[in-house]
């Protein structure tokens, strides 16, 4: 995470080396995929095949010059998963929802071609909510890293004032790793996977 901050700063830094400079809002959506597959004594937890529709909404700066830009971006990300929880003393199976809220600092850096856009670069996620009935099924408590950072690669569409973009995003670091099962430790590996389609507004 200091990394991230770090390099935002050194590239806020050079934005007077750019000719333009341009601000606008962006929002849409995003089909998530997190991957956990465990299991304890007396439950198996599994993410459901298939992505779950969350939403996005934020702000973005663009700096351009000779058809290279940068484009920080401060984004509020809402994303949802589900899991079937099968209890392995009855074999009878629940679902487990959750939604989790984030901060999302995507840094791009890429090429315009026209009015199409080609870029790529980190994304820093701060964990801001988590709503989950797994507890309630399950009793066990999951633990969230409070901030992970992943990678974005982007290809967009410029009409006027109009951004179209797609974007695929990957995690570098877990979702989670551990749930409380009666006071001890149970470990895992999740990550998050999206597809991210957005509209923007540049003023």
């Amino acid at each position: 995470m200091k990394r991230i901050i770090l390099l935002a700063a050194f590239c806020l830094l050079g934005l007077s080396a750019f000719s333009q400079l341009e601000f606008g809002v962006k929002g849409g959506l995003n089909l998530t995929n997190i991957m956990l597959d465990m299991e304890t004594v007396d439950y198996k937890i599994k993410s459901n095949p298939g992505s779950q529709i969350g939403y996005h909404f934020g702000g973005l700066m663009r700096a351009s010059l000779f058809g290279i830009f940068f484009q920080p971006e401060l984004v509020f990300t809402s994303i949802a998963t589900e899991y079937t929880v099968t209890d392995l003393n009855t074999t009878i199976d629940e679902i487990a929802k959750q939604r989790i809220g984030r901060i999302d600092i995507p840094l791009l850096f890429g090429a315009k071609l026209g009015t199409l856009r080609l870029g790529l670069g980190p994304i820093a996620s701060i964990i801001v909510s988590n709503e989950s009935n797994l507890t309630e099924i399950t009793g066990y408590e999951a633990a969230l890293k409070s901030a992970t950072i992943g990678y974005q690669l982007a290809a967009g569409l410029d009409i006027w004032k109009v951004g179209l973009d797609i974007r695929y995003e990957g995690n570098l670091s877990q979702l989670g790793d551990h749930i409380e099962v009666g006071g001890q430790q149970v470990n895992f590996d999740s990550r998050a996977k999206q597809v991210i389609f957005s509209v923007s507004y540049i003023f």
